[in-house]
């Protein structure tokens, strides 16, 4: 994969179309996550930023902070203030070296994760 290509790509995605259900969860993604999570393979993140969105409703917004390096992968939740929420560490990953940054809509009736260009 080029990754300069990659987050070129990544960058032209503002609002979105549609909305895309992978999961049981009642957790949408917006175009450019679902772009995201398919060129990248990496549904499996949507699935637990799904899962962090579900387990913590009093929230009604969340930003997930991905870092990517030497086929590890670090993911810190915050509630957008700082206010630490979750921390997951993945000793192994083959997701695409880098920071990637997704905003999680967690009201109660619409679940919605999206790039921050998409906010």
């Amino acid at each position: 994969m080029d990754i300069n290509l990659f987050k070129e790509n990544l960058e032209q995605f503002i609002g979105t179309l549609s909305y895309h259900r992978f999961n049981l969860y009642p957790v949408y993604a917006t175009d450019g996550v679902e772009y995201f999570c398919r060129t990248a393979k990496a549904f499996w993140l949507f699935d637990d930023m799904s899962a962090v969105a579900i387990k913590n409703k009093g929230e009604e917004f969340i930003v997930a902070k991905v870092r990517s390096e030497n086929s590890t992968c670090d993911v810190i939740y915050d509630n957008g203030n700082g206010k630490k929420i979750y921390h997951q560490y993945y000793s192994y990953t083959d997701l695409p070296e880098g920071d990637w940054n997704f905003y999680i809509s967690n009201y109660p009736t619409e679940k919605v994760i999206m790039l921050p260009s998409e906010y």
